[in-house]
């Protein structure tokens, strides 16, 4: 078992703390070493960046440290540590990039978030399962799309979807540099927040059940 999914399985099996303010999950914690992989942060901004209260951010935080994943600056914020680091390289084999999207050319208007997954055990799971684990963890839907020939599909849907929605698909190239294989998640829901975090959800899975 990998580092990575040694400590997906851990975070998934942990008790998550209870209160006033909205208790973090799993997901939480991965977009947390996402955030750092490029900056140091402080708690506040973390805090707003994973909608969280500022208490729950401040329990992350301690538990991401107590773990050795990243360290605390009383004047920088958080950083990751080395072994941090080794994690978000592990999650980047699977998760390569993501950003907020719109599906407004296929009739949904509300936020949207996509995901570039890769990796075979993307294929092994029934997409059905992922979206339930997508809406259960915040988002109201999610879209899954195929790349296969140089072109995207819905699987069992349509194989190349180019003629109905060129505009959309033009977008998805732009955003991510595809191959063969790739999986575009895109999650929705009526908060950025809500859907950002359900499609991660989503992309966590997937590394859990490789």
């Amino acid at each position: 078992m990998t580092k990575l999914k040694a400590l997906l399985t851990e975070l998934s099996r942990s008790e998550i703390p209870k209160g006033p303010s909205p208790a973090f999950t799993p997901v939480h914690l991965i977009k947390a070493l996402l955030l750092l992989e490029s900056n140091s942060m402080g708690r506040q901004l973390m805090s707003k960046m994973l909608g969280l209260g500022e208490g729950s951010a401040r329990t992350l935080v301690k538990k991401l440290a107590e773990r050795a994943l990243v360290s605390i600056d009383p004047v920088g914020g958080c950083n990751l540590t080395e072994e941090g680091r080794l994690i978000v390289s592990e999650l980047r084999q699977t998760i390569l990039s993501s950003k907020e999207f719109t599906l407004e050319e296929f009739g949904i208007k509300l936020p949207s978030f996509a995901i570039q997954v890769r990796g075979p055990s993307a294929f092994t799971i029934p997409i059905t399962k992922l979206r339930d684990v997508a809406v259960k963890n915040g988002a109201e839907g999610m879209l899954v799309f195929t790349v296969k020939d140089s072109k995207i599909s819905l699987p069992m849907i349509v194989d190349d979807i180019s003629k109905d929605y060129p505009r959309l698909v033009e977008m998805i190239k732009n955003s991510f540099s595809l191959r063969d294989g790739d999986f575009i998640f895109i999650g929705f829901a009526e908060d950025k927040n809500a859907a950002e975090h359900g499609t991660l959800a989503a992309a966590i899975f997937c590394i859990l059940e490789s």
